[in-house]
């Protein structure tokens, strides 16, 4: 059989076999001391191994989408959700899969962190249908029983879809998608328009054009996952968490949808892997937040022509800190730039506008740009009362405030008041 997709990725990423670990607590504290090498283990008492920290730089996703700067980057990601569907090659589905007569208990959910109210897979893709509208997005699923668990759905698409056939007393069918490639988990992360399927952002990246249908929910899905459940979203809810989130940090417990299992499939081309990304650190910044990057780009290129980059930064976990680079030719264009990047990603709480000479990625040059180039009562601008994450413990019920920071000179003044002298 082949290698796992993800392992070929960047075949000379450095790799440890961990053998068999712990189900609690032990891939967290491996990772978090060793956090950009890639670790295949398997958890004790399961069937299926997991692989953890294959995308934790950004070298690695200049790699995988052969490019070697910001701005290729996100208008290679652009296109591929701009691009039309694709011609898909349809594939029967036991070409590539076989039903498993085992259940929820053989597949590895582990419980990360101590304050985790259970055990979760986190990689883990919910593709549902509305119509002829296919979805993907990335939830964390807690296990139940051998044939139950529960995930988090927030007012995205899923949670749309899940109302509308709420709404007609329905189930709604699910396909969860386990170790697929992983360009296709940062496709179901990006959060397209409602009806553009993430599945077709992965063919065009990657060129694999190649779909099944699952036999019992005709729902389309990629040839390449390691694992596929099929099951449906019920309207029975149970408590789901507390988990450690994205900001290691406890996200509350919630009485969310009970997801019941119909059968479960394993891959039969390749040693099957899943994915299991360690919540709080570099991969989940990666797959959580890169994903966001290209849409914020976009949204504040429309308003501010020359935007540099854009970056999540590890401080904000990735999520509800942007900083934003631009040429700023016209006063006014940084506040505007910072309200684009909060449409783009409304997550977020405050966006830091700095001069296209500040380096975005250093920590201190921000830093440094807000010291010397903010007049507090001009350049910070609150917005009250706007919709923000649930994540933010701040956030009183996902409302909160929002911080513009113009860290850009103004455009009257030259350069030699604003400039940092470099050593001769």
């Amino acid at each position: 059989m082949k290698t796992h997709p993800a392992l070929r990725l960047i075949p000379d990423k450095k790799t440890i076999d961990l053998g068999t670990i712990d189900p609690e607590y032990t891939i967290t504290r491996i990772t978090s001391e060793n956090p950009h090498t890639l670790y295949i283990y398997r958890v004790k008492n399961t069937n299926i191994p997991c692989y953890s920290n294959i995308l934790t730089t950004r070298k690695d996703l200049y790699r995988i989408f052969s490019v070697d700067n910001d701005t290729d980057l996100y208008k290679k990601y652009i296109e591929a959700i701009n691009s039309p569907q694709p011609k898909y090659t349809i594939v029967s589905f036991e070409e590539s899969y076989k039903e498993y007569k085992g259940s929820l208990e053989d597949i590895p959910f582990i419980k990360f962190y101590r304050e985790d109210g259970g055990y979760y897979l986190t990689g883990s893709i919910v593709v549902a249908k509305l119509g002829d509208i296919h979805n993907a997005s990335i939830h964390r699923i807690m296990r139940l029983g051998p044939r139950r668990a529960t995930l988090r759905i927030v007012p995205r698409h899923l949670h749309y879809i899940v109302e509308k056939h709420m709404e007609k007393g329905e189930d709604t069918p699910v396909a969860i998608i386990l170790g697929p490639h992983p360009v296709f988990e940062l496709a179901a992360a990006t959060s397209p328009p409602f009806g553009k399927y993430e599945l077709d952002i992965y063919a065009w990246i990657t060129g694999d054009n190649r779909i099944t249908t699952t036999p019992i929910h005709r729902l389309k899905i990629p040839v390449n996952a390691s694992v596929v459940i099929e099951g449906r979203i019920t309207k029975e809810k149970a408590w789901e968490g507390p988990f450690v989130d994205i900001l290691r940090m406890t996200d509350k417990k919630r009485l969310q949808p009970v997801l019941e299992v119909d059968a479960i499939y394993i891959n039969t081309n390749h040693k099957p892997l899943i994915h299991a990304i360690v919540p709080g650190y570099h991969e989940h910044y990666v797959f959580m937040g890169f994903p966001k990057e290209p849409l914020i780009y976009e949204s504040v290129k429309k308003t501010v022509p020359g935007v540099k980059s854009v970056r999540l930064t590890p401080g904000g976990s990735s999520w509800l800190h942007i900083v934003v680079s631009i040429e700023k030719t016209r006063e006014g264009e940084a506040v505007n730039a910072g309200m684009a990047a909060f449409t783009a990603h409304p997550s977020a709480k405050l966006a830091v506008i700095v001069d296209h000479d500040i380096d975005i990625d250093d920590p201190y040059m921000i830093e440094w740009a807000i010291a010397t180039r903010v007049k507090p009562g001009e350049d910070i601008h609150i917005i009250r009362k706007t919709r923000g994450s649930t994540l933010d413990p701040r956030c009183d019920e996902g409302v909160c405030d929002k911080v513009i920071i113009d860290a850009t000179k103004p455009l009257s003044e030259p350069w030699t008041k604003y400039r940092m002298v470099k050593p001769s």
